[in-house]
């Protein structure tokens, strides 16, 4: 799907609308930020009354304005693309990077990064999904309470009003409500999966020209005892940012006085705004979903800043927990397999956005050894690449594979399919949808690299054939030939 939905005039603020019922909801989304309007939208469509609460009215302000590329195909899925291309946010095709003693200007990789007005962009989200016939809008209102009573919710708000829906989807951020029942456990445990960072950030006005090939280029910088990025706006403001450790001796102004990419910039700038602070630790929960309720966005996963991926992130797992909600209320037997594909979308994604962090840190402290660099390497060295197969060289299946079932995302549900385990995690499909399960299953027994890739050429055109080989070697999904006994 692509282009835009109708939206409906005016602010965004003190609004009961949508669904006209007052009883029972199939799910309450709590928090209309990117993830909860996301899940709310994609509900509604699958033909789900939902009710979604957000406390803030909106705009408001909201840290993170860049947004990568892989925005896109997401935001296509939400019939969204149209209407964030048009909005006016500013592209950024190119981005300059101070790190590890090396300063590099380059093209941003698959395509230009928006550059947006987190308060406009968060507005556009939730007004396409509340202006659809499913969803109920409170906002804004706040939870007190959610109980869980038999088989349903109730959430209870300030406004006096109680909401009653089957399942509760949280989406209010790294902030929790009051659950008064175990049993939907939402309250969860977090696991840190990257360094405790506090991000300081500010707008700024009348920063200070460059060249006109940097005026629009996202900045990033690894200082002494901070890490820095910065970007222009919209609004001709500038936000810059900058990431520092938690506790004492955090002078924003004065660290950004440091900076050789921002201070230069901001020197005869004026400060808009107020400074902020906010918590950017990534960290991942290890019950992002039970049978009655689920977290998505920064709820379930907050990944490193350094990605510049949180709002697509966000919107990811939006789009997982609407199937895996269709799919408890349309197939119940099929309840743990939903619930296992999340649980691992979730602990893939956090695992995959840890390691890329700990890699960027790792070497700028190979170049810096400061405190603030050491905290952030982890104690386990990264995981070695392996050197790819010569054509001549005999692979075979690793032994820890497993042909069995595994739960996919389709268009409306998770299902199994034929597929195969290995160290923990599930495939089914590799790159433009090519089932794994009869490519692995031809390499039989031990041969050469090159009869493999001749092999999978009845299937695949032999570049493909060639790219899945590799892909699965890194994946460890082939190994080489083992001595015999």
């Amino acid at each position: 799907m692509c282009g835009s939905r109708p939206s409906r005039p005016g602010p965004l603020a003190d609004r009961r609308q949508g669904a006209a019922s007052n009883g029972e909801h199939d799910v309450c989304v709590v928090g209309g930020g990117p993830a909860g309007a996301s899940l709310a939208l994609r509900l509604a469509e699958l033909g789900r009354r939902v009710v979604v609460v957000e406390k803030a009215a909106f705009p408001r302000s909201h840290v993170g304005e860049s947004l990568a590329f892989g925005v896109m195909p997401l935001l296509e899925v939400l019939g969204l693309r149209s209407a964030v291309e048009s909005a006016g946010f500013l592209r950024s095709s190119w981005a300059t990077v101070d790190w590890a003693s090396e300063r590099n200007r380059y093209e941003v990789h698959g395509g230009p990064s928006l550059l947006v007005d987190r308060a406009r962009f968060d507005a556009i989200l939730l007004q396409a999904a509340s202006s659809l016939a499913g969803v109920r809008l409170y906002q804004p209102a706040r939870v007190v309470r959610a109980t869980r009573v038999g088989a349903r919710w109730e959430v209870a708000l300030d406004t006096g009003e109680v909401v009653h829906a089957k399942y509760l989807a949280q989406a209010s951020g790294r902030s929790r409500i009051r659950v008064s029942s175990q049993t939907g456990a939402l309250p969860g445990t977090k696991r840190a999966i990257g360094p405790r960072t506090l991000a300081l950030y500010a707008y700024w006005r009348d920063t200070a020209d460059f060249s006109v090939g940097e005026q629009g280029d996202t900045l990033v910088e690894a200082g002494r005892e901070a890490w820095y990025w910065g970007a222009p706006l919209p609004d001709r403001t500038f936000n810059a940012t900058v990431f520092v450790d938690p506790g004492p001796g955090g002078d924003y102004e004065k660290l950004l006085e440091q900076s050789k990419l921002l201070g230069p910039r901001l020197r005869n700038a004026r400060r808009l705004s107020e400074i902020h602070i906010t918590d950017a630790t990534p960290f991942a929960d290890l019950v992002p979903a039970t049978s009655s309720s689920i977290k998505v966005g920064d709820a379930g996963l907050s990944i490193d800043p350094l990605s510049s991926q949180g709002v697509q992130t966000a919107i990811g797992t939006a789009l997982h927990a609407a199937l895996v909600l269709n799919t408890l209320m349309d197939r119940p037997e099929d309840t743990e397999l939903a619930l296992d594909f999340y649980r691992a979308r979730v602990r893939e994604s956090a695992d995959f956005h840890a390691a890329a962090a700990a890699d960027f840190y790792l070497r700028q402290a190979v170049c810096d050894g400061g405190d603030f660099w050491r905290r952030r390497v982890p104690a386990s060295k990264p995981k070695a690449s392996r050197e790819l197969p010569a054509p001549s060289a005999r692979i075979a299946r690793s032994p820890h594979l497993r042909f069995e079932p595994v739960a996919v995302a389709e268009a409306s549900h998770i299902s199994r399919r034929d597929g195969l385990k290995a160290s923990g995690k599930s495939y089914a499909f590799v790159g433009e949808e090519i089932a794994l399960a009869p490519l692995l299953f031809e390499l039989d027994g031990p041969m050469s690299a090159f009869d493999l890739v001749r092999r999978w050429s009845r299937r695949l055109a032999p570049q493909k054939a060639l790219q899945v080989l590799h892909w699965a070697w890194s994946e460890g999904l082939i190994d080489p030939e083992r001595p015999g006994p």
